[in-house]
């Protein structure tokens, strides 16, 4: 395996085997009424599936290439950023609350990609953050993290 697909590739098939053969240790059940184990089966048959497409893919191309050629051209700094700032949000929503850690996050990921003004920043921000949050905990009844404020603010 010279090829860098084929080691992604094996690696997410036994990946994706491990977690479908691992969904069975809960009731799978059927399509009308799914047990636990049902989301986990689905998403390890549909990583195994890919995985061998991407393993029959790269033995059908011959081009090697190198890690350095991948990389080459990609806006690799957007992609850590962001990942940075999703570590941060994970780390402060509990003590911040949902509302005021979501609108932050939201106004850095929207200032990453898009040249948006920052007003129109904070208004899609505040939109988005408020409709989640009434989708969430006023309709679905998820139980979100309400921070330091949370008694002032519900």
């Amino acid at each position: 395996m010279r090829h860098p697909d084929q080691y992604a590739g094996l690696f997410c098939f036994i990946l994706g085997g491990a977690i479908t053969l691992s969904s069975f240790y809960y009731e799978v059940g059927s399509l009308a009424e799914p047990g636990p184990g049902f989301i986990t089966f689905l998403a390890g048959s549909f990583l195994t599936i890919l995985s061998v497409m991407l393993l029959l893919s790269s033995w059908r191309n011959k081009e090697v290439l190198h890690l350095r050629q991948i990389w080459e051209g990609q806006q690799t700094g957007k992609a850590f950023y962001v990942l940075l700032l999703l570590a941060v949000y994970m780390l402060v929503v509990t003590p911040l609350g949902f509302l005021i850690s979501t609108f932050f996050l939201l106004v850095l990921l929207f200032r990453v990609q898009g040249t948006y003004s920052l007003k129109t920043l904070m208004v899609l921000s505040a939109l988005t953050t408020s409709f989640s949050f009434i989708i969430f905990d006023q309709w679905l009844g998820v139980q979100l993290p309400r921070g330091f404020m949370g008694y002032f603010l519900f």
